[in-house]
């Protein structure tokens, strides 16, 4: 898995809808008998009209838990299509003799239809048709009757207001949106635990059976007095580092870990050899490529192993470094006697080919290592 779980693209949207369309049969109620007049001071068609939008937004409120988003959002245009028409020609369909006194039911959906438009539209497209929706009734009056009616005139400004419905519901929006990945983020991090914590089981589990089983075998086998056979000490040598890459490529599933991931792999891997204490890496944020990772593993496994297994005298070992997306340094550190790198015989594959090499077939990679009498040094190093 390389991100949170994909969640319902329209959850919000859908919540969002449905309180807007409730809201809106609310503030059709409230409107009382304005809206029972409308059959007798209204032309039918109009009122047909205006009660289409009163059922989309009904069916939206009902039903929007069980549409599709399309769906969804196909029931909110035509209920925002129905109610600027019906705005913009209630003085056509108007019947009744008093339109100064006329303050349009419809124009009580103005806010919900505003919102709808919101969701759904950027904002160049919602302030123009707040403006619009806002003058729909007075331009009617212009084109209809040759004046804007007076009560009409009153309440354009006072509806310009419902503006503010636009900004809280999309202030809402973006607190839930922020919520909603919040807890994607949380249910992945607790999915992405578990599975590293499976892998980290089956990996210790391998690792013990080599270590514990196996290792101490094949390490005598290159360790025996007197001349051992060629072939033997070289087949030793070959099983080894197949092991040893058994043992860490477990885990190797993807081309990128998160970084976080990566600092707990190393650190598993080097608290096999010194106490928990003694090592310390620092990570930041991003992801790392996990061949990275593995390679620096297996040789800072390998520099701990032979300090373990060479380094006389030494008490003290550590491990530190920093992890992030661009680079990676790891140094490892004894207080042995130390030993002569050149020295090191050509046969002898854990320093030259398991650190040394390892490291550098990396692209990018580099390692140092540094050796006295006061103990070796061995820094490990990768840049992007």
């Amino acid at each position: 898995m390389n991100g949170p779980p994909a969640a319902d693209p329209w959850a919000i949207e859908r919540l969002l809808d449905r309180v807007l369309a409730i809201g809106g049969l609310v503030l059709m109620l409230a409107a009382g008998d304005r809206v029972l007049r409308t059959t007798t001071e209204f032309a039918g068609w109009w009122a047909a009209l205006a009660f289409a939008a009163v059922g989309f937004i009904a069916v939206i409120a009902a039903g929007g838990h069980a549409l599709s988003g399309h769906k969804l959002r196909a029931l909110a245009v035509s209920a925002i299509v129905a109610t600027i028409l019906s705005q913009g020609t209630v003085f056509l369909g108007y019947d009744g003799g008093h339109p100064d006194m006329l303050r349009p039911w419809v124009w009580a959906l103005e806010p919900i239809m505003m919102c709808f438009v919101a969701l759904m539209a950027p904002w160049p497209v919602t302030v123009g048709y707040i403006v619009l929706s806002t003058l729909a009734p007075a331009l009617s009056g212009l084109v209809f009757l040759g004046r804007v009616p007076h009560e009409v005139l009153l309440q354009t400004p006072i509806h310009l207001g419902n503006a503010a419905f636009v900004v809280i519901v999309i202030g809402i929006r973006s607190r839930l949106r922020d919520r909603e990945r919040i807890e994607q983020e949380g249910h992945w991090s607790v999915e992405r635990g578990a599975r590293s914590q499976a892998r980290a089981e089956r990996q210790d589990e391998l690792s013990r059976l080599v270590h514990d089983e196996v290792l101490s075998t094949l390490v005598a086998a290159t360790r025996l007095p007197g001349k051992p056979v060629p072939e033997l000490r070289a087949a030793a040598e070959v099983a080894l580092r197949t092991l040893d890459e058994a043992a860490m490529s477990g885990s190797e599933e993807t081309t990128e870990e998160d970084v976080s991931d990566a600092r707990e792999r190393l650190l598993a891997v080097a608290e096999r050899w010194i106490p928990a204490d003694d090592a310390h890496l620092v990570a930041s944020f991003g992801s790392i490529p996990r061949t990275v990772v593995s390679e620096a593993g297996r040789a800072m496994a390998e520099a701990l192993r032979n300090s373990v297994l060479h380094a006389d005298g030494a008490t003290n070992r550590r491990v530190m470094g920093e992890i992030g997306p661009d680079a990676l340094r790891i140094v490892v550190i004894d207080d042995g006697s130390g030993f002569d790198v050149e020295a090191v015989p050509a046969e002898r594959l854990g320093l030259r080919s398991s650190i040394l090499g390892r490291m550098h077939n990396l692209r990018g990679g580099s390692a140092r290592i540094h050796s006295d009498s006061s103990g070796t040094r061995i820094e490990l190093e990768w840049v992007r």
